[in-house]
């Protein structure tokens, strides 16, 4: 069900909502009317749109009509049923990599769009892959952010041992009572303290402040985690190494070098494994790279756009609009 507090911190308040094909609401928003190719941004595991504030608007202000959508169970979009206490109501397929991708089509299908851009930080690069998979035609190009294609457990820090034993810790996660530490969360939300704390676990860098990850903070107290670690254990059940060689839509890789969730060595493989892709390196850059390097990556955004997509594109693909 849509969390009630999650318009007042949103970036960009969702104005429209479709139901998808399982039933589930989920809400978005456009900004923008541009002529040039829609470019539909996709958040990571428990991120809010935050992660897109300082790069949506530099890409409207160069002509990109911009899709801000909620992942399921995220934010203000919904589920296909109440989960229930610790999720047990919830099928495995209603929070796949699948299922998820499908309601990327979906909206571009309540859009009325026959092609767009699609650009997704961590857990949204698996999102936006699969969809590609599903969807080739519909996809003007791939611009993933500091993100992985496949299993993000298998390739976390460059250790494989955390493959091995998330089976264990899937059972745990599986019957402990996340909603019974929901009281206990708030000091979380602190952005001082939130954003000390993510620095400590070595997910961001010194240029993440307080003011960036606020909303990301304000999301992550009133998500159901029962939910999110049932969705995480579905991401580490995707594979899509062998589909990277087959991408045919101009791929921009965004990376950083001081990335621990999905480190180098993925961001390469990628870059090595899909046909004619360019891959733009932020020394600095951790897993939060969207807000640490904005300026860079719209930079590199809006000249990928130009030479790789807005030239070849006919002007009809541009248009369409619901």
């Amino acid at each position: 069900m849509p969390i009630p507090t999650a318009h007042e911190y949103a970036i960009w308040p969702k104005d429209r909502t479709v139901t998808v094909s399982d039933g589930t609401p989920i809400a978005y928003t456009v900004v923008g009317d541009g002529p040039k190719t829609p470019i539909l941004f996709v958040n990571g595991w428990t991120c809010s749109d935050a992660y897109w504030a300082g790069i949506g608007p530099g890409m409207v202000d160069d002509g990109h009509p911009t899709i801000f959508m909620d992942t399921r169970g995220h934010g203000e979009s919904g589920l296909p049923r109440d989960p229930g206490f610790l999720a047990r109501k919830l099928r495995s397929e209603d929070v796949s990599t699948e299922r998820l991708a499908r309601d990327v089509l979906e909206v571009i299908d309540d859009l009325g769009l026959e092609r767009v851009a699609l650009s997704g930080h961590s857990l949204g690069v698996q999102i936006i892959v699969e969809a590609c998979r599903l969807a080739p035609d519909r996809v003007a190009a791939l611009m993933p952010v500091a993100g992985t294609f496949e299993n993000p457990v298998r390739t976390f820090a460059d250790i494989g041992i955390f493959d091995r034993v998330y089976p264990v810790a899937d059972i745990l996660l599986g019957v402990f009572p996340f909603a019974f530490l929901k009281p206990f969360n708030k000091p979380i939300a602190n952005p001082d303290v939130g954003v000390k704390l993510v620095r400590l676990i070595r997910v961001a860098g010194p240029k993440v402040t307080a003011e960036g990850l606020a909303p990301h903070l304000k999301q992550i107290v009133e998500l159901d985690f029962s939910v999110l670690f049932k969705m995480m254990g579905q991401q580490r059940k995707h594979e899509s190494a062998d589909f990277l060689p087959r991408i045919a839509a101009p791929t921009l890789i965004l990376a950083g070098r001081k990335d621990l969730f999905t480190p180098p060595s993925v961001q390469q493989k990628m870059a090595d494994s899909i046909p004619d892709s360019e891959i733009v390196w932020f020394e600095e850059g951790g897993h939060m790279l969207p807000i640490e390097e904005p300026e860079g990556i719209v930079e590199a955004m809006r000249d990928f756009m130009a030479r790789r997509v807005e030239a070849e594109a006919p002007a009809q693909e541009k248009s369409g609009w619901a």
